[in-house]
């Protein structure tokens, strides 16, 4: 028994299925964000290369350069939600200063027969912000996340506190160990929380990024096929601190309120590597084409609840023990296309398309099997594409550019939920060997999800009017507005 209770504790948001599908999609998910260039071509950088960002979507970019760099690139980050729940409207927003690159290039000229010149890279790309907040806030007639719960303990037969402590020792014991749930005989299970009549907020406030270390090298070969490969070490670090809370309209009744607050910390170092070419087979046009390994990380986890219930004549409150796991994460592959429309040396137009397949993300570890869960995320997520697009004209020491980019829904290409659209300008200016490049990225996404989900697999029921039972619909609608400036400032250094 207590070797049981320990693999479930310390699994116990992996039983927590929205939590667990969006922790393994933002671990394999990649939203480009490095220099300021980049960005404002909507980083469709696969086949122009000569900028540092450029080698984290094809290493062979790192062929065209012709001198070495120095580049650092801070940026502004803000993140707006806006929620629809039951007829009511909800918002939140979060702000950030984040680095999102700092890379060295060099360059050694070589002049043989067919190798004209060698270069070399170190520094570190940002490959994903997870910065996000959202706030929901509705009032529900019909139900409480404590019917779900009810019900979902009568389906795996939990009929008393000491088996609801083995069965889920940090989502719903904590609700008996706050008076929130009580057991009878004849299995009975009730609550004091009615059955509607409720306002219901959920929150989500989100934060931490994933970075990518690379070393990586390219050769140009006769100035007509360029290749490159890299080893990178990714990492990243998130903290999710969800809080759900119900208030009684009715203060009439005994109960009041109830409020838990789950926080989630995760960790993670990898490897992965990557290979690609650029062929540059007449002067108007270059293609790309470049093959990204599946990341393997390292996951360390740590999690904790804390409950409160308020009822007229007494108050509760319950802290669990912090909860700590290890796994391994594997990512999917990805397959980059690209292609760069060159006008002499006025300007270009770009293209990348990048292909995912986000069904073969795993999760594994030496101590449990994950096979029920990886067979979950198989029939979950599907195959998916991410288009981008870019133009870059110049005018004497000016560059001025426009994107846009397209992030396929990991549920599948034809899906809306967690599809992003990113449109982005800027331009650069360059005076001897300093060039400063700013860009503007606006993104959007749109997002539903049951809210009872987020917490159980099982939903709720009430009786209308005429008797019959029906699911209740806790359906929220989410937009997210990203606003972004960015500004890399390069150094050439020879």
């Amino acid at each position: 028994m207590k070797k049981t209770l320990l693999i479930i504790t310390i699994l116990a948001p992996m039983f927590m299925m929205a939590q667990s599908d969006s922790d393994m999609f933002n671990f394999s998910s990649v939203y480009y964000q490095g220099t300021a260039k980049s960005a404002a071509m909507g980083n469709a950088m696969g086949a122009v290369g000569s900028d540092f960002s450029a080698i984290t979507i094809n290493p062979a970019g790192l062929g065209l350069f012709r001198k070495s760099t120095f580049v650092f690139t801070p940026e502004f980050y803000s993140i707006s939600t806006e929620s629809e729940y039951k007829g009511s409207n909800g918002s939140d927003r979060a702000f950030k200063l984040p680095m999102n690159n700092i890379g060295l290039t060099w360059t050694q000229n070589i002049n043989s027969n067919s190798l004209k010149s060698v270069s070399f890279a170190i520094g570190i790309n940002k490959l994903n912000n997870y910065t996000y907040q959202s706030y929901v806030n509705g009032n529900n007639p019909n139900t409480s996340l404590i019917d779900a719960y009810i019900d979902q303990l009568y389906q795996n037969n939990i009929f008393n506190d000491y088996a609801l402590e083995d069965y889920s020792p940090n989502g719903i014991f904590p609700l008996w160990e706050t008076y929130l749930i009580d057991f009878y005989d004849d299995d009975i299970i009730d609550s004091q929380v009615p059955q509607g009549g409720l306002n219901q907020q959920y929150g989500v406030s989100q934060r931490g990024s994933s970075r990518e270390f690379s070393l990586a090298a390219g050769f140009n070969f006769n100035e007509k096929v360029f290749l490159g490969a890299s080893v990178n070490i990714p990492y990243f670090d998130k903290t999710v601190t969800q809080e759900y809370k119900e208030t009684n309209l009715n203060s009439g009744d005994n109960f009041r309120n109830w409020d838990q607050e789950v926080i989630v910390k995760n960790s993670g170092v990898g490897i992965n590597a990557k290979i690609g070419a650029i062929l540059y087979p007449v002067k108007w046009l270059r293609v790309g084409a470049a093959f990204h390994t599946p990341t393997i990380y390292a996951v360390d986890e740590s999690w904790g609840t804390e409950t409160w219930s308020s009822f007229n004549d007494a108050t509760h409150h319950y802290i669990t023990p912090t909860g700590v796991y290890s796994y391994t994460v594997t990512t999917p592959y990805r397959l980059n296309a690209s292609a760069a429309f060159i006008f002499g040396n006025y300007g270009m137009i770009t293209a990348d398309y990048e292909f995912i397949d986000y069904s073969k993300m795993r999760a594994s570890s030496y101590d449990y099997n994950f096979s029920s869960f990886n067979e979950h995320l198989r029939k979950t997520f599907n195959t998916t594409s991410n288009v981008r697009l870019g133009t870059e004209w110049r005018w004497q020491t000016m560059a001025f550019r426009a994107g846009y980019a397209f992030y396929g829904s990991p549920l599948g290409i034809n899906k809306s939920d967690y599809r992003m659209d990113s449109y982005s300008c800027g331009f650069g200016f360059t005076y001897h060997v300093f060039t400063l490049d700013l860009a503007y990225v606006f993104s959007q996404r749109h997002d539903s999800y049951q809210l009872y989900e987020q917490y159980s697999e099982y939903p709720a029921y009430y009786q209308n009017q005429s008797g019959e039972w029906l699911t209740d619909d806790t359906k929220v609608k989410e937009t997210t507005n990203i606003n972004q400036v960015v500004i890399s400032f390069k150094f050439r250094l020879d």
